[in-house]
């Protein structure tokens, strides 16, 4: 802790030199400016906006049938996604990319819950996120209306691409989270990239 000497010039010099070194804590404004890490597009499970549709067919050929949305089934689904919507069929990246983790029920034919839907651990995903990608940018909880205290996680990672057209200079990588009233731990929902202007 800094001694004040007794005095106006002492507080003075005290002054400045907290003055320099809260300066000096803090971001040079050019980094302030750039908080969101300049870099390459998002990419998870080798999944990203510029996935096609043809990537997708030779990707999950037993589970592809048409159009930009494909249910994986259970046995083949690969790092807890079960359900992927591309953003667009020639992967220009405009749109949304949606990784959902919702492991479906099972139910018999009479109507019986033979397995409960499911879905990982929020804690399980953000560690593996921020392992590719470091600290998300923000994060957000929050209660919905009437949902009976059901808790909302959101983590959101921001990249700069100063190489794409001028209104999709920023991805957005959010991961969605959530819990029951009483749960101890949050399940990741999903993941959704998108793109904006910056």
């Amino acid at each position: 802790m800094l001694a004040l000497r007794q005095g106006s010039r002492g507080r003075a010099n005290a002054a400045a030199l907290l003055l320099l070194i809260a300066t000096l804590a803090l971001p040079a404004p050019r980094a302030l400016a750039q908080s969101i890490s300049s870099a390459q597009p998002f990419v998870f499970a080798g999944l990203s906006l510029e996935t096609t549709r043809a990537q997708l067919r030779q990707r999950y050929p037993q589970d592809y049938s048409s159009g930009n949305t494909l249910d994986i089934a259970p046995e083949r689904a690969q790092d807890h996604i079960h359900q992927i919507e591309i953003a667009t069929p020639d992967g220009s990246g405009r749109g949304r990319l949606l990784l959902s983790f919702e492991r479906r029920a099972l139910v018999s034919a009479d109507g019986r819950v033979l397995r409960a839907a499911g879905y990982p651990r929020c804690a399980e995903i953000e560690k593996r996120l921020k392992a590719l990608f470091g600290a998300p940018t923000r994060s957000d909880e929050f209660i919905e209306g009437d949902t009976d205290g059901y808790m909302n996680r959101i983590l959101i990672w921001e990249r700069l691409l100063p190489q794409q057209a001028p209104d999709q200079q920023v991805e957005q990588l959010n991961l969605q989270c959530g819990r029951s009233k009483g749960e101890k731990h949050f399940w990741a929902l999903s993941i959704g990239v998108a793109r904006s202007v910056r």
